[in-house]
């Protein structure tokens, strides 16, 4: 192939179908680039060493600051910028993502959360526009929830979780690795999260015009400074208790209030099945903070090896 033909070539690009609770989408205006002054998807280009999720998770991590979930692969576009290039667009929906998304890339100078039947109004892409006004029933269809798949993946990031948290040797599982925790206290933290979760989903659904509040951190934290250290034994017990309300209320209750709305005290509308979601997140973070602590934990032990002999 001679470099004439790879010029020509299109570069193959990956973009995030953004999910919001509502169903809204998020488009970026780019600021610079070959498409500027248009909006689309979030949009990262796939380095030849890296898959098109690989390369989503860089840009949804490092250029808006959230953690996203699994990523289910939609369509394939042709797109053209101004200037002639040409571009392979894989797209992907995203819809189990967490954290509160922040521009920090000098390619977009806006952001808009927008319902993927009215994104006509802005200036897209012309590809990603005529895309975008097909995917309506698709987006919504990927925002219901299913009490069973739900239950399966708090069963999956429970089960790493444990896992994680076994790895640390045991006398040093009340000591704090990280400045702010041990890993008890995320194992005691992941309890009393889930159990908080699933009494205000049975108040949300339970009871007409009432806000969903969230776990409050900072109130959870002054209560952990003031009581008696927790014992392992009573963690895991507290933490197989919540985990069976949960698994409970999902198998006996009507499976429709997954897919629930209820008012969220500063979000605005959110899924219920988009909430009892967000506890496997925090149990994936929980996981990763549990395998640095116990890469931690075998560092010390091998310094203090070192320094006995």
């Amino acid at each position: 192939m001679t470099a004439e033909h790879d010029e020509e070539a299109p570069r193959i690009v990956s973009g995030a179908l953004l999910v919001r609770a509502d169903g809204a989408v998020m488009l970026l205006h780019h600021r610079a680039g070959p498409f500027t002054g248009r909006w689309s998807m979030p949009l990262v280009g796939v380095a030849d060493n890296e898959t098109a999720e690989h390369a989503l998770e860089r840009m949804l991590k490092q250029m808006l600051h959230v953690e996203p979930g699994p990523f289910a692969f939609l369509d394939t576009l042709q797109l053209t910028g101004h200037d002639g290039d040409r571009f392979v667009l894989n797209t992907f929906s995203c819809v189990d993502w967490t954290g509160t998304p922040a521009l920090s890339s000098g390619m977009y100078d806006e952001a808009a959360w927008v319902p993927p039947a009215e994104a006509g109004v802005l200036e897209l892409v012309p590809e990603v526009r005529d895309w975008l006004a097909s995917q309506t029933a698709t987006v919504e269809a990927g925002l219901r929830y299913d009490a069973s798949v739900l239950l399966d993946a708090l069963t999956a990031t429970r089960g790493a979780l444990i896992a994680a948290f076994d790895k640390i040797p045991a006398p040093l599982r009340t000591t704090r690795l990280e400045a702010d925790a041990s890993p008890l206290d995320l194992l005691a933290h992941a309890a009393d999260v889930e159990a908080y979760t699933v009494a205000e989903v049975k108040r949300v659904t339970g009871e007409p015009g009432r806000a969903w509040q969230d776990f409050n951190e900072a109130q959870w934290a002054d209560f952990r400074a003031l009581r008696p250290a927790d014992v392992e034994a009573d963690v895991r017990a507290r933490l197989e208790a919540a985990r069976a309300a949960t698994r409970a209320w999902l198998q006996g209750g009507d499976a429709s209030t997954v897919n629930a709305y209820a008012d969220h005290g500063t979000r605005g509308v959110v899924q219920v099945g988009a909430n009892l979601i967000e506890l496997a997140s925090l149990d994936r973070a929980a996981s990763e903070r549990l395998l640095r602590m116990a890469l931690t934990a075998t560092m010390q032990s091998s310094s203090v090896a070192s320094r006995g002999n």
